[in-house]
C-alpha cells in the first residue's frame, strides 16, 4: 500500500490493483470500507490499541465496543502491555484484555496505532481493519480495511463520525468517551479547531456536561512518573539553534511525560530517551510555534524509528519512537539535532 499524506483520507485503488490513501472530499465517506468490515464482522472480534493505553485509545476502543453492541456485534477489547493510569477512571468497570493472542480471533480491529512495535508483547500480532490518525506504519498495509485521517486530532472523533455514519444513537454514554479522548488529545483542547469544537458542542448536546469531561481527566501523577520527569530535568543535555532551545535527556521510563515537563520547564522542543533491556523507546515533545518554522515531529521520527531499528511517527508537535537498535540511540539524536538546524538555518550551540 502507499499512503501519501494528503488531508482526509479514505482508501481506494490504483489501475493495478493495489490500494492507496484518497482525500476523502473527492471520496465522500473516508471510513466506507471499515463501515463495510465492521458490519460484516463474524465470530470472535477484539478492538485492540497500543501498549500503555492513553486517554484516546481506551476511549475510541471503549466507544467503538459499545457502538457495535448496539448492532449486535459482540467485541472483546485489549492493549499491549497495559493502560495507561490516567485512564483507569475512564476504562472503570471494563476489562481489557492485556497482551492477547491474536489467533484466538476470528477479526482483530486495530485502533489508535499501525506500528507494530507499539503492539510487540501481542501474540500473533496482525491487523484486519485499521483505524488510526498517525502516518501510516508497517500494519496499515496488512490490512483489508483502513482509514487513516492524519489531520484528525484524535481517533476518538473519527469513532464518532464512524459511529454516526453507520446509524449509530451516540447518546451521553458513548459521548463521554467521545468528548474524553477528544479532549485529552488536543490537550485540553489547546490546539483544538473548528472540527472539533463542533463535534464537542454535539456531544454536549446529549447532556454531557463539560465539567464531568474534566473531572474524568484529572488523575494524581504517579510518583515513579514524578521521579522520571526530575531526573530526566537533571540530565539535560541543552543546544541552542538560532532562537529555539532543544533539550535532551534520558530515564529509563515515562519518556513521554519527562518530554513534557521539559518542555512545561522552558524547552521549545524536548528529546527524551529511554532505554529498556531489549527495546529502545524516544520521545519528543515541542511548542505549538516549531511547526511554523518548518519543523515537523512526525516526519522527523519516522526517520528516527529506522535509526534504532523500529518505526516511528506521531505529531508536529509530539513524535516518538521504538526500536531494539540501541546502536542507533547516538545517530538517531545527532540525526534529530541536524534536521532541526536545517529547518531553523542556523547551527546548533551546546549550552553548558
Amino acid at each position: 500500500m502507499i499512503f501519501p499524506r494528503q488531508g482526509r483520507h479514505g482508501k481506494e485503488k490504483t489501475a493495478d490493483g493495489k490500494a492507496f490513501i484518497l482525500s476523502a472530499r473527492s471520496m465522500g465517506m473516508p471510513f466506507a470500507d471499515v463501515e463495510k468490515a465492521l458490519r460484516s464482522l463474524r465470530g470472535r472480534t477484539l478492538l485492540l490499541t497500543h501498549h500503555n493505553a492513553d486517554m484516546d485509545a481506551v476511549a475510541s476502543v471503549l466507544a467503538l465496543h459499545i457502538g457495535l453492541k448496539r448492532l449486535g456485534i459482540e467485541t472483546d477489547f485489549g492493549a499491549a502491555e497495559s493502560i495507561a493510569k490516567p485512564t483507569q477512571r475512564l476504562a472503570a468497570g471494563f476489562r481489557f484484555v492485556i497482551d492477547p493472542d491474536c489467533s484466538e480471533y476470528d477479526n482483530i480491529v486495530l485502533v489508535e496505532t499501525s506500528v507494530p512495535e507499539q503492539l510487540a508483547s501481542v501474540k500473533n500480532l496482525r491487523a484486519d481493519v485499521l483505524i488510526d490518525h498517525h502516518p501510516p506504519g508497517k500494519l496499515a498495509g496488512q490490512a483489508k480495511a483502513v482509514w487513516i485521517e492524519e489531520d484528525s486530532k484524535s481517533a476518538s472523533q473519527m469513532i464518532y463520525r464512524l459511529l454516526k455514519g453507520m446509524g449509530i444513537n451516540v447518546d451521553m454514554h458513548i459521548a463521554t468517551f467521545i468528548a474524553a479522548g477528544m479532549v485529552a488529545d488536543t490537550a485540553h483542547l489547546r490546539i483544538a479547531e473548528l472540527p472539533e469544537f463542533e463535534i464537542l458542542t454535539e456531544l454536549l448536546r446529549t447532556g454531557l456536561r463539560f465539567i464531568d469531561v474534566l473531572r474524568l481527566l484529572e488523575t494524581p501523577v504517579d510518583r515513579s512518573e514524578t521521579v522520571a520527569v526530575m531526573l530526566a530535568a537533571n540530565r539535560m543535555e541543552l543546544w541552542k539553534i538560532g532562537d529555539l532551545i532543544l533539550a535532551f535527556s534520558r530515564v529509563k521510563s515515562h519518556e513521554a511525560a519527562a518530554a513534557r515537563g521539559i518542555t512545561k520547564l522552558g524547552a521549545d522542543i524536548a528529546v527524551v530517551v529511554a532505554e529498556k533491556e531489549e527495546e529502545v523507546r524516544i520521545s519528543s515533545r515541542g511548542k505549538q510555534w516549531i511547526e511554523k518554522a518548518g519543523i515537523d515531529l512526525s516526519k522527523i521520527f519516522q526517520e528516527v524509528g529506522g535509526l534504532i531499528g523500529g518505526s516511528g511517527g506521531g505529531h508536529a508537535e509530539a513524535g516518538s519512537a521504538n526500536g531494539y537498535d540501541k546502536k542507533g540511540i547516538e545517530p538517531a539524536i545527532k540525526f534529530i539535532r541536524r534536521d532541526i538546524e536545517k529547518s531553523i538555518g542556523k547551527q546548533a550551540k551546546r549550552l553548558e
